[in-house]
């Protein structure tokens, strides 16, 4: 491991820092706050579709197969990730935390799942190791690169099939804009900069594997990875095959300039396909395809991908015994999964259940898909040396709106970097 990762907390853990002689106050030896007896608390994120409810609901078949109540609790800050270092460093943390993953200052205080059968076999299991560690396991995942895309506006435009190769998409986006659309549809907030991520990845990680660790390594800089793609990006700009005045958009306006059929090609994570189930009456039939690859490069190419549905143990559960069944009934038991697929754009590698026509494309690019990647920040042993990656390179991609060179986008993110490592 790089020594560059050590310094900081790493990852989608947390939202709020906790001081690690804070969190080490209360390790597993200090034991937790627990429920009753026979008790597993477990904190979850609400939302408006998986509430308390939803939860309660999931959790009854082991409840009434093992004696022993779970407990459901919603987050005591602003999430889970906010909330769970508090907890932590006021020794009330849960015994079963769910939707976030381990960091540097945290792993210590969480049971290592190396060991269970059950384990080794859940999704992106060995992408999320920390060294020789493994601390969560996860339902499924979530697709991040996929490009969703218009039917109808592919067949006026006299587009006979998705393209393949960048080249191809350059002149996909040129008939489109020709025919009336918008040809590539954008937006503003943590967008920008994640769809740039999103089309990019398939051949980022084919000319650069696991590019996050050799940025670490100081064998690569970021800029020097994403170079290519902000010349791409900003040459599609310059083209008006992305609309300037987008990156004022929130996503939710962009989703819905998609869905009123006024776009050709939108970018997005297989959370997309939620939104695109929810509408009635389309005026167009959606098509799914993972994103081009570069020339030289295979098709398709790796997919980056999240754990969807993570959980972890905390150490110091009441009953770490219960925690761990429980969590191998959400991550193994047939029903279980099969509820928990399809939220949320959650998907299982090979999974076979019922879907809509949406789903069943990105499940079949899912199947298809050559290896699955870390994105951003990266996750497990593959990691940037820094934190607050993603919102930085949001930035540097809208800097490409006002002028900004490529060039100067790439010395940007270098320079930030090298500045945060």
């Amino acid at each position: 491991m790089s020594a560059h990762r050590g310094r900081r907390a790493r990852g989608a853990a947390f939202a709020a820092a906790v001081p690690l002689m804070l969190v080490a106050a209360c390790s597993s030896g200090a034991g937790s706050a627990g429920g009753e007896d026979g008790e597993i608390r477990m904190m979850v994120n609400l939302t408006d579709n998986l509430d308390q409810a939803y939860w309660e609901k999931l959790v009854k078949p082991f409840e009434d197969k093992t004696g022993l109540k779970v407990k459901i609790e919603g987050p005591t800050g602003k999430s889970v990730a906010e909330s769970f270092p508090q907890q932590l460093a006021a020794g009330t943390a849960p015994d079963v935390i769910q939707s976030i993953f381990p960091d540097d200052d945290t792993a210590p205080e969480l049971v290592d799942l190396s060991d269970e059968p059950w384990a080794k076999g859940t999704p992106m299991f060995d992408e999320y190791a920390m060294g020789d560690k493994h601390y969560a396991v996860g339902v499924g995942t979530q697709t991040q690169s996929l490009i969703y895309y218009n039917k109808s506006a592919f067949e006026k435009a006299g587009i006979a099939e998705p393209p393949t190769t960048w080249a191809e998409l350059a002149d996909g986006l040129a008939k489109l804009k020709q025919a009336g659309f918008t040809p590539l549809q954008t937006a503003g907030d943590f967008q920008t900069g994640l769809q740039l991520q999103q089309i990019y990845h398939p051949t980022l990680n084919q000319l650069h594997p696991e590019w996050q660790t050799s940025v670490a390594d100081d064998k690569l800089t970021v800029g020097e990875a994403y170079e290519p793609a902000f010349q791409m990006y900003a040459d599609w700009i310059d083209k008006g095959y992305i609309t300037k005045s987008d990156v004022g958009l929130s996503p939710s306006q962009a989703d819905g300039n998609f869905t009123a059929g006024k776009v050709g090609l939108y970018t997005n994570g297989s959370w997309f396909a939620a939104t695109l189930n929810q509408v009635k009456d389309l005026p167009f039939e959606v098509g799914v395809f993972s994103p081009p690859a570069a020339d030289g490069t295979s098709y398709p190419g790796p997919q980056g991908a999240t754990m969807a549905n993570p959980y972890m143990v905390h150490q110091g559960a009441a009953d770490a015994d219960g925690a761990k069944q429980l969590v191998e009934f959400l991550v193994t038991d047939p029903a279980a999964i099969e509820a928990q697929l399809g939220s949320d754009g959650v998907f299982r590698k090979d999974a076979d259940r019922e879907q809509t026509a949406v789903d069943s494309q990105i499940q079949a690019i899912l199947n298809d898909a050559p290896e699955l990647v870390a994105v951003g920040e990266g996750q497990g042993n593959v990691r940037l040396p820094v934190t607050g990656f993603n919102p930085k390179f949001t930035e540097v991609a809208q800097s490409l709106y006002t002028g900004a060179s490529p060039a100067d986008a790439a010395k940007a993110i270098d320079q930030w970097v090298d500045e945060n490592r």
